[in-house]
């Protein structure tokens, strides 16, 4: 995935080789991402060509067509919408493929104008992968389970020693931990990753690949380079702007290289935009029991034998109302702690909610209001977030801050830590009263429909809104003179991005339309 620009052929050495030019455009980005279904934006559709549509469309279960020829091969071709093709993306990463999203990067026109200017260059549509889709890097509700995390694991192994990292990309988990003997199978069976990441060099190694037998459909074989500790940790203290790691703890080498590997294939796959990550922090191997897989699995923690939720221990006690408290159930649950003072600590605070009653319900009531902000923050951080992801950070502010009150009222000694822990920051109820003061209570998915902002918020907006409502008000007045005039009570003013404005009528009411001006 990703390959380097060197020694990678270019659209015009494709050109040379007799292809057409979008088809050269199309060769030279599927070369830099070989193992990728390459998603290439065609106005309204995103096509896929070759192999990449013969396979896409026998899982997807579409059409496969022919566009033609290209160097004298036939293009096999198979295409879905772009303003829906979240479902099929999802059925394709469900399938084990990994999809890179090719987009356009300016319009018709500007291709035009900049053939113009550059004379002898081709008028097509500049394009580039803006984002690689993987199993452990999704971020979209549409493609998650709200209520399972979705964790990107990586293994190193730095002298002799392991180290394991994982994240969430959706919600900006961010973990490490060192892995002892033959311990690694039991830490990837308790994170369950969606995806894990590896140097080549461990398929030369049987004993070590065999704890890894269970997740072989969830490896991706990395270069032995892209876990050079040395490169991690300089990467890692770029990211997080510090001087040094040791303020987030004492790390291993082996776990620096591990996650400084998930930093660069994030930032691989999201092309540069690396999405709000907490701090990496640190498990301790003595916190948590170790359950080797086949245990795991006999005892059927969160998922039956058979691979279903229902019938599991997780499924039996779930009373979650919130999907970040049920994701945070099944961690718990998968990782049962063997520090006794932790064990105390959370049954105090079990203890408090179940001697109280009045309490209980109120916050469950309270929870019950409050969406998922951890998602939404990720969808925004990465440009793929909406105005109703605002309005969950609006919601979820004001929720935290009632749930926070609660807790303070009840005045529990067992619930300080967790009243501190929704302590707002400075600058959050500011956000939070700018947010509430711009949003309609309503708003929809994507920018682009419009209408979320509110009325006195902006006047330069306000202006424009009643510009708007003017001009639709004199155009249905048009359309009521033209009515009257010609008797057609089926005649509309229309527009469109090709004509502007015009008058439609129906067919056969037009051609004595024509007579009767003709005379």
């Amino acid at each position: 995935m990703g390959n380097s620009a060197e020694n990678l052929k270019s659209a015009a050495d494709f050109i040379a080789d007799g292809h057409t030019p979008m088809m050269a455009q199309y060769h030279a980005l599927k070369a830099r991402y070989p193992d990728c279904l390459l998603f290439y934006r065609m106005g309204d559709f995103y096509e896929l060509f070759f192999d990449d549509a013969v396979r896409a469309a026998e899982i997807l279960d579409i059409t496969l067509t022919k566009r033609g020829k290209s160097a004298g091969e036939e293009i096999p071709m198979a295409g879905v919408p772009f303003h829906a093709y979240e479902p099929y993306l999802a059925k394709l990463i469900r399938a084990g493929c990994k999809v890179a999203v090719c987009e356009q990067t300016e319009t018709p026109e500007e291709a035009k104008k900049r053939a113009k200017e550059n004379k002898g260059q081709t008028a097509l549509v500049n394009r580039d992968v803006i984002r690689v889709v993987t199993q452990g890097t999704l971020t979209e509700d549409t493609l998650l389970d709200a209520r399972e995390n979705n964790y990107l694991a990586a293994v190193a192994e730095v002298g002799g020693q392991f180290g394991l990292a994982w994240l969430e990309l959706s919600t900006g988990e961010f973990l490490v931990q060192a892995v002892f003997g033959k311990g690694l199978g039991a830490a990837m069976a308790r994170i369950s990753a969606s995806e894990i990441l590896i140097p080549d060099r461990f398929r030369e190694r049987p004993e070590l690949y065999s704890q890894l037998a269970m997740v072989q459909d969830k490896l991706t074989v990395q270069p032995a380079a892209s876990f050079d500790a040395q490169n991690a940790q300089k990467r890692l203290e770029n990211i997080f702007e510090v001087g040094t790691l040791a303020a987030f703890g004492a790390f291993s080498r082996a776990e620096v290289a591990a996650a400084g590997t998930l930093i660069d294939y994030v930032e691989r796959t999201q092309i540069g935009k690396l999405p709000y990550l907490a701090a990496p922090r640190q498990v301790s191997s003595n916190g948590v029991m170790d359950i080797d897989p086949a245990t795991r699995r006999s005892l059927e923690l969160a998922r039956t034998m058979t691979g279903e939720k229902r019938g599991s221990l997780l499924l039996c006690i779930d009373r979650t109302v919130t999907g970040a408290g049920a994701r945070h159930m099944q961690a718990r649950l998968s990782a049962p702690l063997t520090d006794l003072p932790a064990i105390q600590k959370r049954l105090d605070e079990v203890e408090a909610f179940y001697e109280t009653p009045r309490l209980r319900e109120d916050m469950r009531a309270a929870l019950r209001d409050t969406p998922d902000m951890e998602r939404a923050v990720a969808r925004l951080t990465v440009g793929r977030g909406g105005p109703r992801d605002l309005c969950v950070i609006r919601d979820g502010l004001k929720q935290a801050e009632t749930i926070r009150a609660m807790m303070v009222m009840d005045n529990n000694p067992a619930l300080k830590d967790l009243s501190s822990e929704l302590h707002q920051q400075p600058g959050t109820q500011a956000l939070a009263d700018r947010l509430r003061a711009a949003l309609k209570d309503e708003a929809p998915a994507l920018a682009r429909d419009g209408g979320f902002i509110r009325e006195g918020f902006s006047t330069e907006l306000d202006r424009f809104r009643s510009l708007q409502g003017e001009s639709k008000r004199l155009i249905a007045a048009l359309e009521s003179k033209y009515k009257a005039f010609t008797g057609i009570d089926a005649l509309k003013i229309t527009f469109n991005n090709v004509l502007g404005f015009f008058i439609e009528v129906p067919a056969k009411k037009a051609d004595p339309m024509l007579v009767k001006n003709g005379d």
